[in-house]
């Protein structure tokens, strides 16, 4: 038995789907980030560390099947069905969305990153002692976050709907009919958004979408 248990630090059931387990970690990064704390003089930099580390594992279906059978033995049926719908390494995910050339499950793994990526520099950044440490630290992530970003912009995609909530729902529907190009899915999120979101629902998305525009500007204009 593995000394983590992943489900239980991100507060999700092992049958959890990828939008439950994306929802958690943000909603436990806001508790829990360290900027949110430290006013209080509580560090929860290690928390927030295992909070990371958890999602990491159980946002990626090979490594969330792997860990699944070290520690459970076998995944349970629910999250077999899971990992069907998301297994990376299956010859059918690998075909490539016909207007950009390239599977839309890689822009969802850009955006994930870079999500994670902005989290951590927000902290970097108001941590002033290890100076040298933290600069070296920071020009990784500007370099790695200009590459993901990159990678979003050549498909198309604006930063608005980069935030995890909205790629996980985008993704979900790329896979029930994987020849829709990648400005259709935006046309269907944006309806979706519309017609199924109400109006405190949005204005959060859109603070949220402000506040990590400005976090990632910040970042990549860093390094």
């Amino acid at each position: 038995m593995a000394k983590k248990n992943y489900y239980k630090i991100l507060g999700v059931s092992r049958t959890a789907s990828p939008e439950e387990i994306s929802a958690a970690k943000n909603r436990l990064a806001k508790k829990y980030h360290p900027d949110a704390n430290m006013k209080d003089g509580i560090d929860t930099t290690k928390k927030m560390q295992r909070i990371l580390e958890a999602y990491r594992i159980l946002s990626d279906p090979k490594k969330r099947a792997s860990y699944d059978r070290k520690v459970f033995g076998k995944p349970s049926s629910d999250s077999d069905r899971n990992f069907d719908l998301f297994n990376l390494h299956n010859n059918n995910i690998e075909e490539t969305d016909p207007v950009i050339g390239t599977p839309f499950v890689n822009y969802w793994r850009a955006a994930d990153s870079l999500y994670d990526i902005t989290l951590e520099s927000e902290q970097l950044f108001k941590d002033k002692n290890k100076e040298n440490t933290r600069s070296a630290r920071l020009s990784d992530l500007a370099a790695q976050a200009l590459s993901y970003a990159v990678t979003l912009r050549e498909a198309e995609i604006p930063e608005k709907y980069w935030l995890p909530a909205i790629m996980d729902w985008l993704l979900f529907t790329w896979y029930k009919n994987r020849n829709l190009p990648v400005s259709y899915l935006l046309k269907l999120y944006d309806e979706y958004s519309k017609k199924e979101l109400n109006g405190f629902k949005r204005v959060k998305i859109q603070k949220e979408q402000l506040h990590f525009q400005h976090s990632l500007k910040r970042l990549v204009n860093y390094g």
